[in-house]
């Protein structure tokens, strides 16, 4: 070998280095920026719910608000712009500046507020359900089936985020997310 070559090896990890490194840039702007699209729209129902005639008076605004929110939460976890990430995996994921107490941070967020959102569409279905298919009353709804309603997507979204920071599985992923198994 030539003195001042780069063996061939080394020359790869390089490249698929700078590579997953500029992947990492493009695919947190790209995320970073669908996130705070769905902020401002969920941020928007919120406010059109609050300013209506009915505002919180049914179960579907509720609902609806609660999804919303949820929305919210898993979106602001996504819009960080990969600050949350350690900064020691700066190698491979732009704008690292975090630490494992922010990256924890990011993880439950996300985990939270993902799972609330995807059972709080599981409510309006259920809701749907009962008011078209078995016709029941906004009052029957309300005290017999909306505490589920809710509380079936805050629990679980609860209960798995506490079980993912407890079991220690709230990990960097590369720079994309601190929803990973393993140990940082």
């Amino acid at each position: 070998m030539v003195e001042g070559q780069i063996p061939l090896e080394e020359l790869l990890i390089a490249d698929s280095t700078k590579e997953a490194y500029n992947h990492s840039k493009a695919f947190a702007i790209t995320r970073a920026s669908m996130a705070i699209t769905s902020i401002i729209s969920s941020s928007l129902v919120i406010w059109l719910i609050a300013n209506s005639k009915q505002r919180l008076s049914t179960t579907y605004h509720r609902i609806v608000i609660g999804m919303s929110i949820a929305d919210i939460l898993l979106s602001l976890s996504l819009a960080t712009f990969n600050v949350v990430t350690p900064s020691d995996l700066d190698y491979i994921g732009w704008n690292a500046h975090g630490n494992q107490t922010s990256c924890n941070a990011q993880g439950f967020i996300e985990t939270f507020g993902g799972f609330s959102g995807v059972y709080y569409s599981c409510s309006l279905n259920i809701y749907y359900l009962a008011v078209v298919h078995y016709e029941k009353t906004d009052q029957h709804i309300r005290n017999k089936i909306e505490p589920f309603l809710h509380g079936v997507p805050l629990g679980f979204g609860l209960i798995v985020a506490i079980t993912l920071l407890v079991k220690r599985n709230l990990n960097n992923g590369g720079g994309e997310s601190c929803i990973e198994p393993g140990g940082y």
